[in-house]
């Protein structure tokens, strides 16, 4: 049997020749010449390849075989050189970056402190309309130091800078490139620096990528990669078991077991940084009460639903912040499940017959909501809580929440793409957008750590802040699921664990 299943800091492992790539310096390594193909099948396409315009995240975790960021991601999470070689903050508010000499755009042209200003203040000026423009919202300018030295200044201090520089919104752009053939034609006809070049997009149908033979970090190890979009689960996964695809991406959690028992192929998954959880609104009685929303999280058997909706291939979460985040802390443990607790809490705050509310979720999304929503209610019947389930499109549920006109109880999940406790709990805690919950202590200790540039001084301040939102419980805390690939035994890749598809390091066997 042909199979893999690994936490995510075994894949890390696993992934320990690519860390020293990020590392390299100027000039791409002497590799072997690209050869073979690879046939992907993936649940959905790029909506585009302009950087800036990117709706969604199966886009933002694509394009970045196309393009690189100032940064990357090693194979710990750790932030490391990419077209940067190295960065540091000169003042509260001005980060210095050193680029790395000799890149080269796929057309030929010349990676410098140009690149990062032109793409700089492309995304940050309103005519662009940037999608990613919330994330780039703290730059208030870039100067050019000299041709390899760039400064990026930044409105109030931004310790997260390097990370926005980073493959989901620093990736940068050929200005001579971008000029000439203008804004629609980026969209379809990419020119990056990174791995793989765009040569063919018949939208709908396949995306072709080719080996950047001279790419900074080395030649990938395959020549072409054939992409398919293919929508349906069940039609992706027949197509890789009939042999016309090598790899997928996603695998419905109940097809697991099935196919990791076929011997042709191999099944690995991995624990992606997406967080689950039913945001409260504790605006509103009775959710206003702690004892109430604690007991939410004593109605909820999570542990029941990972094992019948994901088949145990998830991970419970005591909080918000997941496993893999910086300053995890293993001994803030999870809200166990216990009715008869929930059930006098909800009596302690005056609730003994318990009482009714609704409940949002939705379809159509990055992941299923609606299943997990539907569980959920079924646990808070039990207590006394009578949720009425409401079930949106993710396309009409989005502007809901936007505009602040969600249930008080909605199921949501978020990715977290920096890896960072700070980001998510900021963004969760924003008291708007249908997520109203704030806490001057909770800002206090955030700000603290905002203002430490060290990762590693900044992870133990966050346990913390764990205790603090167990404590809170402004959400029911629920999960993060792991992502499965399906690949044919020819392939040999690992799946990186933030959500990116990172076909860098994708080979073939024998």
């Amino acid at each position: 049997m042909n199979q893999g299943t690994m936490t995510r800091r075994a894949a890390l492992r696993v992934l320990g020749l690519t860390a020293a790539a990020a590392r390299l310096g100027a000039g791409a390594p002497v590799a072997a010449a690209p050869t073979g193909e690879v046939k992907i099948g993936l649940a959905a396409e790029p909506n585009t390849f302009d950087p800036h315009l990117t709706v969604g995240r199966n886009t933002q975790i694509f394009i970045v075989n196309v393009y690189d960021g100032l940064t990357a991601r090693d194979v710990q999470g750790n932030l490391v050189p990419a077209l940067a070689e190295s960065w540091r903050r000169l003042n509260a508010t001005t980060w210095q970056f050193t680029l790395r000499k000799g890149v080269k755009f796929h057309n030929g042209d010349d990676f410098n402190a140009d690149s990062v200003k032109f793409t700089l203040d492309r995304a940050t000026n309103p005519e662009t309309k940037a999608t990613v423009s919330s994330e780039l919202s703290t730059i208030a300018g870039t100067e050019i130091v000299d041709p390899f030295t760039v400064n990026v200044i930044t409105k109030t201090p931004d310790f997260l800078l390097p990370v926005r520089m980073g493959e989901l919104y620093g990736l940068m752009l050929s200005p001579k490139h971008t000029n000439a053939v203008g804004k629609e034609a980026i969209a379809t006809k990419p020119n990056g620096t990174g791995p793989f070049k765009l040569v063919t997009w018949a939208k709908n149908e396949r995306l072709v990528l080719e080996a950047n033979e001279n790419y900074w970090r080395g030649a990938p190890k395959v020549k072409t990669i054939v992409v398919r979009p293919i929508l349906e689960d069940a039609a992706r996964i027949a197509a890789l078991q009939a042999g016309e695809v090598d790899l997928i991406a996603p695998i419905p959690h109940v097809r697991i077991a099935e196919l990791q028992r076929n011997d042709k192929l191999v099944i690995k998954t991995i624990a992606a940084p997406r967080i689950f959880h039913v945001t409260i609104d504790v605006r509103k009685p009775p959710f206003d009460n702690v004892k109430v929303r604690q007991a939410l999280n004593y109605a909820v058997d999570v542990n029941a639903i990972l094992k019948t909706l994901y088949f145990g291939h998830g991970t419970r979460l005591a909080t918000v912040v997941d496993k893999g985040a910086l300053g995890y802390d293993p001994s803030v443990q999870p809200y166990p499940y216990d009715p008869n607790k929930a059930k006098a809490l909800l009596a302690e705050a005056g609730y003994p017959n318990g009482f009714e509310t609704e409940f949002d979720s939705f379809t159509g999304s990055i992941a299923d909501h609606s299943k997990p929503a539907e569980a959920i209610g079924g646990y808070l019947q039990k207590v006394g809580i009578r949720a009425k389930a409401n079930v949106f499109e993710f396309s009409s549920f989005g502007p809901r929440r936007v505009q602040n006109k969600t249930a008080p109880l909605f199921i949501y999940s978020i990715g977290n793409a920096y890896l960072e406790p700070s980001w998510v709990i900021r963004w969760m805690t924003q008291g708007g957008l249908g997520m109203h919950y704030k806490n001057a202590k909770l800002d206090e200790l955030l700000t603290r750590i905002e203002a430490t540039d060290d990762p590693k001084k900044r992870a133990p301040q966050y346990s913390e802040v764990q205790k603090l939102i167990k404590d809170e419980a402004p959400f029911i805390f629920l999960y993060q699921a792991d992502a499965a690939f399906g690949m044919s035994t020819r392939v040999d890749y690992t799946p990186r664990p933030d959500e990116t598809q990172w076909l860098y390091p994708l080979g073939l066997k024998g």
